[in-house]
């Protein structure tokens, strides 16, 4: 994992990031609905996994934005390289979910695939150990049974944990759309509301121009 610690005495976001520090609860957690119509005929037509197909569009907008690579312990920010995803997967056959390390790949149909494959193979003890000592990357996962309006994830120290999570919900078909809630919680230290905004306006309008309906 490659690193680039940020001086303090030139980041633009110093003031702010020494002023959440310490706070109750220095997160902004935002859920919307986006529409993934065209992404989810486009996946019906390959025969690949929505979901593997998403975590490639998340993670590929993520590393568009240089506040979703900041990461910190103590009081030392620092930027790392390149974001992957590690993704929650329940296998039919599995007891537990368990967390799967998503590679970049080239292509998003490369990528969908490849995951996918890699989901199916069990791990011991969920493959949470595959975290350790790790903080390039976004944690992501999906609650399929819900169309829900809020969620809110496990936060291991509040006010340490800094890795941004995503989540996906149902799918709810209204018309042509297909609406699908998606939820970011990030640390308020690291980035603004404009930053969590900007990153699911990617995500928007990745889907929209390149699988057009």
């Amino acid at each position: 994992m490659k690193k680039q610690m940020i001086d303090l005495t030139t980041w633009n976001r110093t003031h702010l990031f020494q002023s959440y520090l310490g706070t109750d609860y220095p997160y902004i957690n935002a859920t919307c609905n986006i529409d993934v119509a065209p992404l989810y005929r486009y996946c019906k037509k390959e025969g690949i996994s929505f979901y593997f197909a998403m975590i490639y569009i998340t993670v590929k907008m993520s590393n568009e934005i240089e506040n979703f690579r900041y990461r910190f312990e103590g009081d030392k920010p620092y930027l790392v390289e390149e974001n992957i995803a590690f993704a929650t997967h329940l296998e039919k056959d599995f007891d537990v979910f368990q967390m799967v390390e998503c590679k970049n790949y080239p292509t998003l149909l490369e990528s969908a695939k490849k995951n996918r494959e890699n989901a199916a193979i069990k791990l011991k003890e969920s493959g949470l150990y595959q975290l350790e000592g790790r903080t390039d990357f976004l944690h992501i996962s999906s609650i399929p049974w819900i169309h829900y309006t809020a969620f809110d994830r496990t936060i291991a120290k509040i006010g340490e944990t800094n890795i941004p999570k995503v989540t996906y919900g149902k799918f709810k078909k209204e018309g042509e759309q297909v609406l699908m809630p998606l939820s970011v919680l990030t640390h308020h230290g690291l980035m603004d509301g404009y930053h969590v905004g900007l990153f699911i306006n990617k995500i928007e309008e990745y889907i929209a121009e390149n699988f057009p309906h």
